[in-house]
C-alpha cells in the first residue's frame, strides 16, 4: 500500500485509539459551519451500495467539490479502508479517475451531428470517512470531540472537517506518513514532537469552566471507572472465564479504586493542591502515539521546507481523548506510547517496558520543549529548574497514565455475545478490494488493561504509596522487565 496512506486513526492497532499544530494552506474557515445532518450510514451494506451511499451523503453535506460528481458515477469510486477498530473504521474516498488530475477542459458531444460543448472537469480531493464504532459512545463524549475539532479549526489547526452525519463525518485527506515506533524514538523526531506538544499546548487557551473542571485524566477515570466495575463484575459471573477482576487489576474493584484516591491525594500534595493543578491546565492531546503522529510532504516551495519551520510538517491527529489536563501528564503519556507495538503480528496489546525512553531521552525531550520559543537563555538556572520541574511532574502523573488506559481497556474489550445491544448503523465494513491487504490483528484489551494495572501497581511501589497485600507485585516486576524505568 502506499505509504502515504497508511494512516492509523484509532487506539487498536490500530489499537485505540487513534492535528495539532499549524496548518498552512486556506482549507481552513473557522468561522464556517459544519454542515450536519441526521443520517446513519450503514457499512455493512454491499460494495455498490456503500459507494453510492458515500457519494449522495458527500452531496448532501455539500463536500467540497464533491457535488461535481454525478451520482449515476458513483460505481468508479474508489474506497480504501485505511485502519478500523472498536473506535472508528476509517476510509480514504477518492473520487473517479477523471475528477482525480488538475482542472481541465474536455469536450462533450450533444447530438449525432457533432454539435458539441466544452465543460470543465474540476479537481476533486480525496476524502477521509470516518464511521464511529458500535460501542465508541460511552468511551467518547463525541459532541464534545466535535466542539474540540471545530475549536481546533478556527485556530488553523488539524484536519478541516467537511460535513458531521449521525455516526461519522468527512474530513480533509492529509497526504502524509504516519510515524513508526522506531520514528519516535530517534532524537531529531523527538525534539520535533516536543516543539508541536509546546504549540498545541500554548495555542488553545482553556475557558474558566474548563479550568474548574481539573484534569481531564480524574474525570474520564470518574466515568469509565463505573463501566469497569460492571463489565469486571459480568466477567466474575462467568465460569471459568480467562479475565476476572482480580486477573485484570490484581485486587480487588473497591482496593484498586482505594489505591486510586489515596495515590489522587499524594499527588495534590506533591503539587500544591487541586487549585494550583487547575491553574496550570493546558489543552492537551493524551494519546500521542506514534500512529497519531504524521509526517506530510509540503509542495515544493512551501514555507514548511524551511529549516526554522521543518518542525511544522509533523501533524497530530486525533483529539477524541484531548481534554483540559497538565503538561507532565500528556509528555508522560507520550513517554508510554514508546512502549507500544501497535503492529506487532502476534500480540499488540503488549507493554515493553525495556522500551520506555531513557532519563537522558525524557531530558532531552523536555529541554526541547520548555526552550522552543524562548527569545531570551540568559537565565540559564531558570531554564533548568523548569526542566527538572516538568521532568518531574511527567514522573509522578505517569501512574494517572496507566490509570486511565486500564479503565479504558476494560470497558473496550469485546462484550460477550448474549449482553450485546443491538447497535443499527454499527456493523462491519462492506467487503472492499482494498481491505484484502489489510490484516487487523487481534487485539486483547483485557490482557493490555492487566499490564496498564501492573504498571501501575509499580509505580505505587515507587513513589511509596501502599500496595494492597493480595497485589502479586512479582507479576508487577515482570510487566515491569525495566524496573529502573520507574525511578
Amino acid at each position: 500500500m502506499d505509504p502515504t496512506l497508511t494512516i492509523n486513526f484509532t487506539r487498536m492497532s490500530m489499537r485505540r485509539r487513534s492535528t495539532g499544530g499549524s496548518q498552512s494552506g486556506s482549507d481552513h474557515e473557522g468561522s464556517r459551519e459544519v454542515p450536519t445532518v441526521d443520517y446513519v450510514l450503514d457499512n455493512s451494506v454491499s460494495v455498490e451500495q456503500f459507494k453510492r451511499d458515500v457519494l449522495a451523503l458527500a452531496h448532501r453535506l455539500k463536500v467540497i467539490r464533491w457535488r461535481s460528481v454525478p451520482i449515476s458515477e458513483y460505481g468508479q469510486l474508489k474506497i480504501t479502508r485505511i485502519s478500523g477498530a472498536l473506535t472508528n473504521a476509517v476510509y480514504c474516498v477518492s473520487p473517479p479517475p477523471k475528477y482525480s488530475h488538475h482542472a481541465r477542459d474536455i469536450r462533450i458531444s450533444m447530438d449525432p451531428l457533432d454539435k458539441s460543448r466544452t465543460a470543465t472537469i474540476v479537481h476533486v480531493p480525496r476524502i477521509l470517512l470516518r464511521v464511529y464504532g458500535p460501542n465508541s459512545s460511552q468511551i467518547i463524549d463525541r459532541a464534545s470531540e466535535l466542539a474540540v475539532l471545530k475549536r481546533l479549526s478556527s485556530r488553523n489547526i488539524g484536519p478541516r472537517i467537511f460535513g458531521i452525519f449521525t455516526n461519522g463525518r468527512f474530513e480533509q485527506f492529509l497526504k502524509a506518513t504516519t510515524l513508526t515506533k522506531e520514528d519516535i524514538r530517534t532524537q531529531d523526531t523527538s525534539i520535533i514532537i516536543a516543539k508541536r506538544m509546546r504549540e498545541l499546548h500554548d495555542g488553545v487557551e482553556l475557558t474558566f469552566e474548563e479550568r474548574m473542571g481539573g484534569p481531564g485524566v480524574w474525570r474520564n477515570y470518574d466515568k469509565w471507572s463505573v463501566d469497569a466495575k460492571r463489565v469486571l463484575s459480568h466477567l466474575d459471573t462467568i465460569e471459568g472465564s480467562k479475565w476476572n477482576t482480580r486477573k485484570v487489576l490484581g485486587t480487588s474493584f473497591e482496593r484498586f479504586q482505594s489505591t486510586v484516591q489515596r495515590y489522587k491525594d499524594w499527588l495534590f500534595e506533591d503539587v500544591g493542591g487541586p487549585d494550583v493543578v487547575n491553574n496550570e491546565l493546558v489543552f492537551a492531546h493524551n494519546d500521542a502515539q506514534y500512529g497519531n503522529l504524521l509526517r506530510v510532504d509540503p509542495p515544493s516551495g512551501s514555507p514548511l521546507l524551511r529549516p526554522a519551520h521543518e518542525h511544522k510538517t509533523l501533524v497530530v491527529i486525533d483529539f477524541e481523548y484531548a481534554s483540559p489536563n497538565v503538561r507532565g501528564y500528556d509528555i508522560a503519556n507520550h513517554f508510554c506510547e514508546w512502549m507500544s507495538d501497535y503492529h506487532d503480528p502476534i500480540r499488540p496489546q503488549d507493554i515493553h517496558s525495556e522500551c520506555f525512553p531513557t532519563q537522558h531521552q525524557q531530558l532531552k525531550f523536555v529541554e526541547s520543549y520548555v526552550t522552543h520559543g524562548l527569545e531570551n537563555f540568559d537565565d540559564i538556572l531558570k531554564i533548568d529548574r523548569d526542566i527538572h520541574t516538568l521532568h518531574h511532574e511527567a514522573t509522578v502523573w505517569r501512574a494517572a497514565v496507566h490509570i486511565g488506559w486500564a479503565m479504558w481497556g476494560i470497558i473496550s474489550a469485546p462484550v460477550p455475545e448474549e449482553d450485546k445491544e443491538d447497535a443499527e448503523g454499527f456493523v462491519d465494513e462492506p467487503d472492499l478490494e482494498e481491505k484484502k491487504d489489510l490484516q487487523v490483528e487481534p487485539f486483547d484489551y483485557l490482557d493490555y488493561a492487566s499490564q496498564k494495572a501492573a504498571l501501575f501497581w509499580g509505580e505505587m511501589k515507587t513513589l511509596g504509596i501502599s500496595v494492597p497485600e493480595d497485589v502479586d507485585l512479582n507479576r508487577a516486576m515482570h510487566v515491569n522487565k525495566r524496573w529502573s524505568y520507574l525511578l
